[in-house]
Order: C-alpha cells, then sequence, then structure tokens
C-alpha cells in the first residue's frame, strides 16, 4: 500500500510537470508572438516618421525661397537709399538758393551775379534736378513699403512655418515616445519568452517522460520556427549585396549649388553641395547602417551611411544627429537637422555635402538619390 501510495505521488507529480511544461510551453509561444507584433509595430512607427519628414520638406523649400526673395529686396532697397543719399549730398549746397527761387523768383535773378539768361538756365536746371530727386525719393518711397510689405509677409509665414515645425517636432517627439514604447516591450517580450522557455525545460527535465519530452519539443521547436519566420518579416529590412534602393529627391531640402565632377580649387567634386534650407531636417540616402556619426576635422559634423553591396553615403554639414552608431535606418528617415534660419544675416544659408563611395572610391550620387531641387 505504502508503494502504491508511493507510485501514484509519483504519477501525479509526473502529470504536473507536464502540465506545468506545456503551460510554460504556451506562454513562450506567446511572448514570441507579441515579439513579433512590436517589431511589426516598430517597422509601422518608422513608416509614420520618414512621410512626416517628406512633409515637412515641403515647408522647409517654401522658406528656403522667402530666404532668397527677402535677401534680394534687401539688395535693392540698400542701392536706392545709396543712390538718394548720394543725390541729396550733390544738391545740398543749392537748396538754399532753391528756396529763395522758389519763394522770390524775379528778386533773386536780379540779385544773382549773372546774366539775367544764365541765372534763368541756372533755376531751370536747378529746378531739374530737384524734380528729379523728387522722383528718386518717391521710388525709395515704394521700395521701402515694397520690402516692408514682404518682410511681414515672410515674418507671418516664418511664424506659420515655425508653428507647423513646432507641430512636427511634437508629433516627431510622441513619435519617438511610441517608437520606444515599442521598444521596450519588445524588450520584454523576449526577456519573458526567454524566462519561460528555461521554465518549460525545467518542468520538461523533471517529467522523465523521455517520449513525451522529445514530441513536445519538436511541436515546440516547429512552433518557434514559425513564429521566428513571422518575426523575421516583420523586422526592418536589413542592408542588402546591391545597390541601395533610390531614394526620391535630395538628402535635405534646397537647391543643388555644387555637383560631382564640378571644378573646384582641389580638382572635380567628388560629390554633391546643396545650399539646405535653414533648419532642415537631413535624410537617410538608403536603407542601411550608421557607421560614422561625429565632427570631423573641417567637415563639420559628418555622418556615413553603410548601404550594403560596397556602397557608403557620406554627409557632411549638418549641426545635430537625430540617429546614433550602429543603427539600422530606412531609405528618407530623417538622420540630422542643418543650422536654424538667422534673422540678421538672411543670405547665409547652410550647405550639405553628400558624397557616394563604391569600394572607396567617389562615384555620381545624383543618379542614386534622384535630381536636385
Amino acid at each position: 500500500m505504502a508503494h502504491a501510495g508511493s507510485l501514484d505521488r509519483a504519477r501525479a507529480r509526473l502529470d504536473a510537470d507536464n502540465r506545468a511544461a506545456q503551460q510554460h510551453q504556451a506562454a513562450a509561444a506567446a511572448a514570441l508572438r507579441a515579439t513579433a507584433a512590436a517589431r511589426a509595430q516598430q517597422a509601422a512607427l518608422v513608416t509614420r516618421e520618414v512621410a512626416a519628414a517628406a512633409a515637412l520638406r515641403v515647408d522647409e523649400t517654401a522658406t528656403a525661397a522667402l530666404v532668397g526673395t527677402l535677401d534680394h529686396l534687401t539688395r535693392q532697397a540698400h542701392a536706392a537709399r545709396s543712390a538718394l543719399q548720394a543725390d541729396s549730398a550733390a544738391i545740398a549746397p543749392l537748396l538754399p538758393l532753391m528756396a529763395r527761387l522758389a519763394l522770390h523768383p524775379a528778386a533773386t535773378l536780379l540779385a544773382a551775379d549773372a546774366a539775367p539768361g544764365r541765372a534763368a538756365e541756372g533755376a531751370l536746371v536747378m529746378q531739374g534736378l530737384t524734380r528729379e530727386i523728387g522722383a528718386r525719393a518717391t521710388a525709395l518711397r515704394a521700395a521701402r513699403r515694397r520690402y516692408a510689405a514682404l518682410t511681414a509677409d515672410l515674418s507671418a509665414q516664418q511664424a506659420a512655418l515655425t508653428q507647423a515645425i513646432t507641430t512636427q517636432q511634437a508629433s516627431d517627439a510622441a513619435l519617438q515616445r511610441d517608437i520606444a514604447k515599442v521598444s521596450a516591450e519588445q524588450a520584454a517580450s523576449i526577456a519573458r519568452h526567454a524566462a519561460e522557455q528555461r521554465a518549460a525545460n525545467i518542468a520538461a527535465a523533471h517529467a522523465h517522460d523521455l517520449v513525451g519530452v522529445i514530441a513536445r519539443l519538436e511541436s515546440d521547436r516547429r512552433r518557434a520556427a514559425k513564429a521566428r519566420a513571422q518575426a523575421a518579416a516583420a523586422r526592418l529590412p536589413a542592408p542588402g549585396g546591391v545597390l541601395p534602393q533610390p531614394l526620391r529627391g535630395a538628402p535635405v531640402a534646397g537647391r543643388l549649388i555644387r555637383a560631382f565632377g564640378a571644378p573646384t580649387a582641389a580638382g572635380p567634386a567628388t560629390g554633391d553641395t546643396f545650399a539646405a534650407s535653414p533648419g532642415g531636417v537631413v535624410s537617410a540616402a538608403c536603407t542601411g547602417q550608421v557607421v560614422f556619426a561625429k565632427p570631423f576635422e573641417s567637415y563639420g559634423k559628418l555622418i556615413i551611411l553603410d548601404c550594403g553591396g560596397g556602397y557608403d553615403f557620406v554627409m557632411a554639414g549638418l549641426e545635430r544627429f537625430s540617429v546614433s552608431v550602429g543603427q539600422s535606418v530606412r531609405a528618407g528617415q530623417p538622420v540630422g537637422s542643418m543650422a536654424r534660419y538667422d534673422l540678421h544675416d538672411p543670405g547665409n544659408q547652410p550647405s550639405l555635402y553628400v558624397e557616394l563611395r563604391r569600394h572607396g572610391t567617389a562615384i555620381d550620387p545624383a543618379g542614386h538619390f534622384g535630381a536636385g531641387t
């Protein structure tokens, strides 16, 4: 009877171990599914980030155009003011006589120490000069009004853009918080899967039912392989071994000011240089991995993306990075930003230098991210 009781207790313990192993395996599978879902959600959030950066590019391009308009108008107003000041200085010594002619023309002509014909001629010349200066003064006032109107328009649009950028930054911050939350959930799911898998293994080892353990492990292996395949499909695409997928448009809003191969003091240019929109977002020129991101000699802040297949994109002149070394990025995903708008020097815009290297040799990047805007 004692032996039968021990056997019953052993069987009960075996059944309990088997049930515990099954429960832990189910929990491990659920954790693996949660990991795959978190990776899919993270990929969707990165896609939203790329779309948001593209929308912001439109506002930044408009700002770049306004900066050029204000700079041109400022130079016109300065030139008109200088011309008026020069004319005013030239006619200043004659102003008392012109005023006297306007008030007492006959007396002034009789008092002048010159023939009446020449005095009258001088008066007519001064009156002509007076009309010319008046016309120039009117033109300058019109230019000033036009400058003030455009300056006010620029200020209004700059305020609207600032609000749009603030809203975008707030949305981006919320997006980054979502990405961080999903990443934390993914890490927690991975840890939970590992813990449940260990617990299942311990329970299975205690069961002493070799046939059941083998069958269960085989089933678990098939489920884990399927879950891994689903998780792999949801991951961000890794750098490939072929030419990177092209990006539509340049990596930053602005205009191309020096193309690959253009003559420079040091020889033909080995990359493209863009006059960037102030504060513009710099996007990844390919899908790949960040291998360098820090200040480098006279280039300023420099970032290098390994695009796979021996291709590397180099971008220099940034003011701020939004990614770090080792991070995988998609084509079009924000990686940093340019210097912001300078109210005291509207004609001074930041520039971004972009170079594409294949196995260490510089090649023309234009065909691999689209024509410059």
